[in-house]
Order: C-alpha cells, then sequence, then structure tokens
C-alpha cells in the first residue's frame, strides 16, 4: 500500500489477506463453490474494516482499462500493432464486436464492490457508539467505494445514458451482499446511476472532508465523483452544485509554471490536484513506448500551453509519446482517479449548458491560466453558447488526456448529437466506429458469462 504506514496493520492485513484470496479464488460474479474454512480468521472489527478498504491493489487499482485502448488519444503504428500478442487488446484497438476481455475486467471490479458490501455488514454489527468518527469514516469509505467501481463500470459494460431511455435500458448488476451466492442480475440503467449517486450522496455526509492518503475517499472525492456523474446522466444543476462544493474548500489548482516539463514522469505519486487516486488494469497497447499520441491532437497545443511539454515526450521519429500521467507512474495502465482541474472542466460545461456562459468561462479561464507560461494565457471570451461549449470541451480533451475519461466523454457527446467518429488505419485497412453503433458498449466477458448465466449480455 503505496503512501501507508503498515508496521502495526501487517499482522492484521495478512490474516484479512487470506480471507480475500478465498473469497475472490474464484473470479466470477456468482462466486459459486466457495466454501471458506471455518477456522478462518474473518474481519469483524474497524481494524479489520481498514485494512481491508486500505488493501490499495483490490480497492483503487484494477479498473477496467477497455474504453481507453477503444480511445481516440493515441494510435499504434502497424509495427507495434502486429507484435501484439493479446488477441483481446488486438480486437479491442480495433473495435472488434466480438471482443472477449478477460474476465478481471469485470470482477475486479466487483471484488472491490464485495469488499465494500462486507465492510457494510461488519459495521452493522459494530457499535457506532464506541468510536462514532471512525464508525462513519468507514461506513462512507465503503458506500464511495461502492459507487466508485459502478461508475468505471459502466461505460465501458453498460449503454449510454439517456433520459428518455434509462428505465428501459440495462444497467449493471447491483449487489447490496457479500454473500457468494449471492444471485446476479442486471437492473436497467435509471437504478444503476441512481444508486451511484445515492451512494455517494451519503458518503459525502459521512465522510472527512480531507485524508492522510489520497487512496482513501473523502467528501471532496465524492463531490468531485458527483460532478462527473452529473454530466454523464445529464444533470448538470447536480454537476454544479457537487463542482461548487469541492471549489468551496479553497483547494488551489497546480500552477504547471511550477512543473519540470523535463522530468521523465512530471507528476508526483500524489500531486495536489489529485482528489482520489485510482489506476486501471493494464493493457499493452496504452505502453508508452508503443502507444503514439494522435498526431492532430498534438499539434492543437499552442507554443504558450505548457501542457504540451509537461504532457508528451518526442519520440525523435516525428510521433509522441505520453508522459504526463497524473499520479508519476509510467506503464500500461491509466490513471483513474479524479483530479481538481476534471471538477472545473465539469464545472465550466455544466454552467455552459444551463445558458450561465460568463460563469462557465470564468470557471475555464481559471483553469486554462494555470496550464500557461505565466503572462501569456488570453482569456476566452464570446457570448455564444456553441463557441463556448466547443472551447470547454476541446480543452477538457486536451486536459484529460489518458484519464480514463475520453471514452465517456464520447459516448455522451454522441448521445447530445456530437457525431464523434473513429477511424483506425491497420495492415492497409480501415476500420470505423461511428456514433450509435452498439459496439461502443462492450461485451460482458464470456468468463462472467459461464458462471453467471443469470446476466443478459449486451446486443449485437
Amino acid at each position: 500500500m503505496i503512501g501507508l504506514n503498515i508496521k502495526n496493520l501487517k499482522m492484521k492485513i495478512s490474516i484479512i489477506g487470506t480471507f480475500i484470496v478465498s473469497i475472490f479464488a474464484i473470479s466470477c460474479t456468482k462466486y459459486v463453490d466457495i466454501k471458506p474454512d471455518k477456522k478462518m480468521t474473518v474481519p469483524q472489527s474497524f481494524e479489520d474494516c481498514d485494512a481491508l478498504m486500505d488493501d490499495r491493489s483490490t480497492m483503487n487499482s484494477r479498473f477496467p482499462v477497455g474504453g481507453e485502448v477503444a480511445s481516440d488519444n493515441y494510435y499504434l503504428a502497424e509495427i507495434n500493432y502486429n507484435a501484439l500478442t493479446s488477441i483481446v487488446d488486438r480486437d479491442a484497438y480495433l473495435w472488434n464486436p466480438n471482443t472477449n476481455f478477460a474476465t478481471n475486467q469485470w470482477s475486479s471490479s466487483y471484488k472491490a464492490i464485495m469488499v465494500a458490501n462486507q465492510v457494510l455488514e461488519i459495521l452493522n454489527k459494530l457499535k457506532r457508539e464506541d468510536d462514532r468518527t471512525r464508525y462513519d469514516r468507514l461506513k462512507g469509505e465503503a458506500l464511495f467505494f461502492r459507487a466508485y467501481a459502478l461508475s468505471q463500470l459502466a461505460p465501458v459494460f453498460a449503454p449510454t445514458y439517456r433520459p428518455e431511455s434509462a428505465e428501459q435500458t440495462l444497467g449493471l448488476v447491483l449487489r447490496f451482499s457479500s454473500a457468494i451466492d449471492y444471485v446476479s442480475v442486471r437492473s436497467d440503467l435509471l437504478k444503476t446511476y441512481r444508486q451511484i449517486v445515492a451512494d455517494l450522496k451519503e458518503a459525502v455526509s459521512l465522510l472527512p472532508v480531507d485524508a492522510i492518503y489520497k487512496t482513501r475517499p473523502t467528501k471532496l472525492a465524492a463531490w468531485a465523483t458527483l460532478s462527473r456523474i452529473g454530466l454523464v446522466i445529464s444533470d448538470f444543476e447536480l454537476a454544479i452544485s457537487a463542482s461548487k462544493e469541492v471549489l468551496n474548500q479553497g483547494v488551489g489548482l497546480l500552477d504547471y509554471n511550477t512543473v519540470n516539463a523535463a522530468a521523465a514522469n512530471p507528476f508526483g505519486r500524489f500531486n495536489p490536484e489529485i482528489l482520489f487516486h485510482a489506476a486501471t488494469l493494464t493493457s499493452v497497447c496504452l505502453n508508452p513506448s508503443v502507444s503514439k499520441i494522435d498526431s492532430m491532437l498534438y499539434r492543437s497545443y499552442l507554443p504558450n500551453d505548457l501542457r504540451k511539454g509537461i504532457y508528451f515526450k518526442n519520440n525523435n521519429n516525428g510521433t509522441y509519446a505520453f508522459k504526463g500521467r497524473y499520479d508519476g507512474d509510467i506503464n500500461a495502465a491509466s490513471f483513474a482517479g479524479v483530479g481538481l482541474d476534471e471538477v472545473y472542466l465539469n464545472y465550466a460545461e455544466a454552467l455552459v449548458r444551463t445558458n450561465k456562459l460568463q460563469e462557465g468561462l470564468n470557471v475555464f479561464n481559471a483553469l486554462m491560466q494555470t496550464r500557461w507560461k505565466t503572462n501569456t494565457y488570453v482569456p476566452f471570451s464570446s457570448d455564444v453558447k456553441e463557441s463556448v461549449l466547443s472551447k470547454i470541451l476541446e480543452e477538457r480533451r486536451k486536459s484529460l488526456i489518458m484519464r480514463n475519461l475520453r471514452w465517456s466523454d464520447i459516448r455522451r457527446l454522441n448521445s447530445y448529437g456530437g457525431n464523434i467518429n473513429l477511424k483506425r488505419i491497420i495492415n492497409g485497412e480501415t476500420y470505423y466506429l461511428n456514433a450509435g453503433d452498439p459496439r461502443f458498449t462492450f461485451l460482458i466477458p464470456s468468463g462472467v458469462m459461464e458462471y453467471a448465466p443469470e446476466i443478459i449480455q449486451n446486443p449485437r
């Protein structure tokens, strides 16, 4: 667990780790045929709950990567594509309609949900009066983790949210028990997002404003996630109110003039703008050694825009690699947490969509001036809603690149009529993914369907 002093927890974590391994011995949604040893030590205290949720590998580091692989911020040269040994990576990159992800793309998030539910069950057996502050924090963390895992699964394995049809659209499996024989059936998309919002709102009422470790949820993280969800479900008032709560706490933006653009990894593990740390599973497609930034996207950064030097590395062959991962890692995964800059962009977009143009511009320009060389940024100004919205969305893509957000953004923007169509060229063939295509929703892995046949598969 990065950043944690765990000397006094090592024995506890070892015990709980054994419990988790046993529970997750079969990596599927149904968790069938698992018979834990009756002699096993079962978590039952506040300390046990902390140890369970401080397991960064389970709770923070294994969210689905499929959306990032399929997005348009990068491309693979033919030599690199042809060298891929994973059929899944090849299929996801070219939007094969039958792409069959490894089971962990689904089950790893449900492991986090299972742990969250287990913690809630433990807390139900404990007395809140014994330590009210800790009890509330733990309950808030569990609710947050459950909601966050669902919010990461939905853009990959559930269709795009449309308010007028969400109640008739397949959502995710909602699990409220850690029981291994809990029956798994899909809810509708409206219930899925109502549950996410409900869990996050309750978490806000229980969590502290700050935490020692950015792997732990806070009020700020919950509000920030609500601001993101508000855009996803077209509840712009939710996005506005949640974003405002974050900004009202006085958290400061990182001035990119203070970031060392020459560094191999310019951002630290927990840079000041990170409100919650999380990461995806890995995919070779995202390894900076083979992944190349879309050339038109790279050229869109102007000379005084500090993001250009901070985010990208010159490969000295006319291509550029991404080096600006927000948690300082350089590997084949993507940052999947929440940053303060995202909240500014959520806030600005939601304000403009509700016809508060000048307020939206004020928020947008406040962020952008911290991204440009000192005294070179000229605040953007327009009284035309479409122009302001277009500018905010352009800079959103450029600021939040490789944050596991682009896939979700493409889906929701296409639902507004954005008409964002994707194209890849490999081995002389051109592959398209056009707005409205059912391939914007991936198939639930066959390994999940095998063990939980009651789950309805996504259509093709």
